[in-house]
């Protein structure tokens, strides 16, 4: 059954915290959407308003980007691509303009805001479909966001990228401990942004979650409940109602886009992405409680390992 499964896992103490720092992200994520929509919006009228008048209306034009590279056919897309790396402060850098479609960049604000994003957002339609360090790169690269240390922003996202790049989903107390600090210097670098996440984020690094008989659903720090032997949710948390199963799943699922965006990227995984796969196969099969949700995910391991 997945409950005694699950708080078998959760015995384990740098899985727990693994788990953790994924919860804080997803609080951390939570909390900038909103922002981030606000913000973006903006942007996209304040470079309506620079641009000529036949580029802010005018039919889809036949311009495409891919991956790395964009190179406009047409006058009205060269002057979006311009405007564009005004604003961009990767400007001479990696930029993934195969995130979008220059042809929408007049009419759709989110198609903007992809040219900020890491690899892999060509069908996100807004901040609500994006992680916390996607989020957070948008932060990090469009100057439409004042940061006096954009280096705190950084941070996070190397905190974030190192967590979903743990190949055996497990973290050290210290990593952790590391991490919540720079989890609160950046709230403080960003602390203008409505709905504070601190103190939230300081309750689940706090917690013990400590499970010592399986035969009680509660973990420590939150009141958690099962229904019907499946699931085990934190009430009274900051995400109250969202059970330990689903965060799992979210956090496994994560970190296997990451492998499939390498191998799409790459076209063939180095000798340490195919050792994180050997051991991602293992955990699956290991744990059969999540077999049911990733399944095919198993098979997809198995044809990266051939």
């Amino acid at each position: 059954m997945a409950l005694p499964n699950l708080l078998l896992r959760l015995n384990c103490k740098e899985y727990k915290n693994w788990m953790k720092a994924g919860l804080c992200l997803q609080i951390l994520q939570s909390r900038l959407q909103g922002y981030i929509d606000s913000e973006m919006q903006k942007f996209h009228r304040q470079i309506i308003a620079g641009i000529s008048p036949t580029a802010r209306h005018r039919p889809r034009c036949q311009c495409r980007s891919q991956g790395k590279q964009f190179q406009p056919s047409c006058p009205v897309c060269m002057e979006w691509k311009n405007n564009i790396l005004h604003h961009h402060k990767n400007r001479n850098g990696e930029i993934h303009w195969g995130n979008c479609n220059p042809s929408l960049w007049p009419i759709d604000y989110w198609e903007l805001a992809k040219v900020f994003l890491p690899r892999g957002h060509t069908k996100s339609k807004g901040p609500h479909e994006c992680d916390a360090a996607a989020l957070l790169n948008l932060i990090n690269f469009c100057d439409q966001f004042q940061v006096s240390n954009v280096s705190k922003v950084r941070e996070v996202i190397k905190c974030r990228n190192d967590l979903m790049h743990s190949s055996n989903m497990k973290v050290s107390s210290s990593w952790l401990n590391d991490f919540g600090q720079k989890m609160q210097d950046l709230i403080s670098e960003l602390r203008h942004v409505p709905n504070s996440v601190n103190d939230p984020i300081q309750e689940v690094l706090l917690s013990d979650w400590s499970v010592d008989d399986l035969s009680v659903n509660e973990v420590d720090g939150f009141n958690a409940e099962s229904f019907g032997g499946e699931f085990v949710y934190l009430r009274n948390s900051p995400l109250d109602g969202v059970s330990l199963n689903e965060l799992e799943i979210q956090l496994v699922n994560q970190l296997l886009e990451e492998l499939y965006l390498q191998k799409e990227e790459s076209r063939a995984l180095s000798e340490e992405d195919l050792g994180t796969v050997c051991k991602m196969k293992t955990f699956l099969i290991e744990n059969q409680d999540l077999l049911p949700v990733f399944q095919e995910d198993l098979e997809k391991l198995e044809l990266l390992l051939n």
